[in-house]
């Protein structure tokens, strides 16, 4: 039987008055107990009973409420009278070491306190990216809800335009500060920096082509580079440029080819810089382009075309022969001309020795792809003609490429801005909650369309086209988070359920909003080129959903990132002196304290492991749930995307995760699977193949940390950038990214 409370108010560190809660002294004191197996939560309930006890004797005839400190002190008191001096030491620790993290907030927000429940690593994300600075760069001018502030403002202001009433623009604004100050939906990152200051808002997905001349070639190269340091990422499809080799008419001379081009833009991005950090990139070529060979082998040498991802175009004839392991010879073709796939050499500065065309097959083409894959991940698979068949805008004609991540497939000169719902936030008592899930997606919807109209890119080209299409990609991420709290588990047959159902909702849910904004505002003006009029459906924005990596705004948000699992559900920090702590998943710490299993002798266990499958002492009740990404099968992998996929206007960023001694047929099968169930893409990574990795797993063998004293700002959940979703590697001390570049260091 509890003991009857007279404390009713307590007074927090920054002096604002709330509620008294025993039961988080309960938890506090039950952490402590738990980690070194001292006592259990029945316990843990009687030593808080006797906190409350002490409390109401010292504090309950006082006109003022005691001070959480004065409550943590007499909770050290109580731990060692009842001799669980270990529990009190572990105690005090745990307070010393939130007391450097307080001091560590204040610091990097320059003196400013945020109320919001940000951890260190979320705040250091925020504060090195979003937060305004003053003109050295150094001091922050903003907390985290100032810019909540900002950027709600900014937005709701769009309102006006449309001749909204201003009582209704400041319930606009509003709403959309506090779905942003509740984490239940961000915005990405170029909008959280940009609206609401002189600087346009940015998007960060745009596709480009390239005409197939001199002067086509870098007038693209110079509205790619102004993009690219306004901070935007962009994808090229090189297949539209002439293959090497070609007679050019003008100076009756020899094309070096598209690769040698795209080497150029490779250099020219490799002096850009976005914001302290290159530039993301995406260069596609279709699998009938004569240079093919060329493209697929671009990568490698690890570090190579650092500024670059690169990615594949199959069709279904060429899928379709590989799959019947046709021996018929793959024919290519330029400008409606027949023509075989050629063999390059180049030197050492990638100057063309000789030129072969060659006989080879759509499955010998194939194998090259997939041992390519196999060896580092490049290049990625684009189902072409699946992207084709769902074009919102067949008008406008056909897609040729996607941006950086692939979960934007995009026609010349477009752009998408990018969303994401955290569906962690939207569990209540083991349910989903629907109805508040309604709210956020309209909410989201009429935010990021509010974004297309205070954006201004310095070329007028993609201006054009990103106006006229008012493309949106509201994602998702946290949907690993999400399973974990309902119990189910992401490679079972209830969830891929879940998935269906909740992105469904979220995708008729966004046609709903779209379609009463235009009502409200207007139809977008390429309308009349799209499927919606054929339909006759009045929308205001040409697509609307999508699943981005999510890279930033899951770290801020301290969830999976997209539609991924967890890489592991323990992780590894090195902090300063050489000290190792052990991190295990939220969820997972929570469901082993309740089954009163928990432990630092166990965290370590699962970190050096990187799963708990094979660890003895936890049931299998919780290993069935609670599963990371190379605990999946490849195939269950696949199916999730494909579910998702069913339900989503544009594409998804998504890893296929392989374990190192996986086979090069199994890339192969991935492929041929993901092709079948209709994903618009499938990306491999085959875990260890290259050679330098970070958030890698402590080694049982000579229990040394592969790690840095940084790795605690990034997401656990893939060893990936969170910019481009290149592989992230150890480069003099600091974190970078092979494709994009992007920095950690500085973090």
């Amino acid at each position: 039987m509890s003991l009857k409370n007279k404390i009713k108010k307590i007074k927090k560190r920054e002096g604002n008055i709330v509620p008294f809660e025993k039961d988080k002294i309960t938890k506090a004191i039950l952490k402590a107990g738990q980690s070194l197996k001292e006592f259990d939560i029945k316990q843990a309930k009687i030593l808080s009973n006797k906190v409350v006890e002490m409390l109401n004797t010292l504090y309950a005839d006082k006109k003022f409420p005691p001070r959480i400190e004065e409550i943590q002190d007499i909770a050290e008191i109580i731990l060692m009278k009842y001799g669980f001096t270990r529990s009190a030491k572990a105690y005090i620790i745990y307070r010393q070491e939130h007391i450097k993290v307080r001091e560590a907030k204040k610091e990097l927000l320059s003196g400013r306190i945020t109320k919001l429940p940000l951890s260190l690593n979320s705040l250091r994300v925020i504060a090195k990216r979003y937060l305004l600075k003053d003109k050295t760069e150094k001091e922050i001018l903003e907390t985290p809800e100032g810019m909540f502030d900002r950027v709600s403002k900014a937005l709701a202001l769009v309102e006006k335009k449309y001749k909204i009433p201003f009582h209704k623009i400041r319930e606009w604004q509003k709403k959309f500060y506090e779905i942003m100050f509740n984490l239940e939906f961000l915005p990405a990152g170029r909008t959280l920096t940009n609206a609401g200051t002189k600087l346009p808002i940015i998007s960060n997905c745009i596709v480009l082509h390239i005409e197939d001349s001199i002067a086509g070639i870098f007038n693209t190269l110079r509205d790619a580079s102004l993009l690219q340091q306004s901070g935007s990422g962009l994808g090229f499809p090189f297949h539209l440029l002439r293959p090497s080799g070609t007679l050019t008419i003008r100076t009756k001379g020899v094309a070096s080819g598209p690769i040698s081009f795209l080497k150029v833009y490779n250099e020219a991005f490799g002096v850009i810089k976005q914001q302290s950090r290159h530039g993301a990139n995406m260069a596609v070529m279709r699998v009938d382009h004569p240079d093919i060979l060329d493209f697929i082998h671009l990568k490698e040498r690890e570090g190579e075309l650092r500024n670059f991802n690169i990615s594949v175009s199959v069709t279904d004839k060429f899928m379709e022969q590989v799959k019947q392991k046709s021996k018929k010879l793959w024919i290519c073709q330029f400008n409606n001309k027949k023509l075989k796939p050629k063999r390059i050499v180049r030197d050492n500065h990638g100057v063309i020795l000789d030129i072969k065309e060659i006989d080879i097959t759509a499955g010998g083409i194939m194998d090259e792809i997939i041992k390519a894959a196999w060896s580092n991940g490049e290049p990625g698979i684009i189902f072409i003609d699946e992207v084709n068949r769902a074009n919102p805008l067949p008008g406008l004609g056909r897609i040729e490429a996607c941006n950086p991540c692939g979960e934007q497939f995009l026609h010349d000169g477009d752009v998408c801005n990018l969303g994401s719902l955290n569906l962690d936030k939207f569990v209540i008592g083991n349910k989903i909650n629907w109805i508040r899930l309604k709210e956020v997606v309209h909410l989201s919807i009429r935010m990021l369309d509010n974004v297309i109209d205070i954006t201004k890119f310095p070329s007028e080209r993609v201006n054009t086209v990103f106006r006229n299409n008012r493309r949106i990609g509201l994602g998702i991420m946290g949907f690993a988070d999400m399973l974990f709290q309902l119990n189910v588990a992401y490679n079972s047959e209830q969830g891929r359920q879940i998935a269906a159902k909740i992105m469904k909702f979220i995708q008729n849910e966004s046609h709903v909003i779209s379609h009463q904004l235009a009502k409200e505002k207007g139809v977008f003006a390429n309308y009349h080129l799209s499927v919606y009029k054929e339909k006759g459906i009045r929308m205001r924005n040409a697509a609307l959903t999508t699943i981005a990596p999510t890279g930033s705004i899951s770290m801020v948000t301290e969830v999976s990132s997209g539609l991924e699992p967890y890489f592991a559900l323990a992780y590894v920090k090195e902090v300063m002196g050489g000290e190792k702590l052990y991190y295990t998943n939220r969820h997972l710490e929570k469901k082993l304290r309740k089954e009163n299993l928990y432990s630092e002798e166990l965290a370590q266990k699962i970190s050096l492991k990187g799963t708990i499958q094979t660890i003895r002492e936890i049931p299998d009740s919780i290993k069935k749930v609670f599963v990371g990404a190379l605990d999946i099968s490849v195939k269950d992998h696949i199916k999730m995307q494909a579910v998702f996929q069913k339900y989503i206007d544009n594409s998804i960023s998504k890893t296929i995760n392989f374990p190192y001694n996986a086979p090069i047929s199994d890339v192969l099968n991935a492929y041929m699977l993901a092709w079948k169930l209709k994903c618009k893409s499938c990306t491999v990574y085959r875990s260890s193949s290259r050679e330098k990795e970070v958030l890698t797993l402590a080694s049982k063998k000579d229990k040394q940390i592969i790690s840095s004293p940084i790795l605690d700002i990034i997401n656990p959940s893939a060893k990936i950038c969170p910019e481009c979703r290149g592989r992230l590697v150890s480069q003099e001390g600091c974190l970078s990214c092979l494709a994009c570049g992007f920095g950690l260091c500085s973090i």
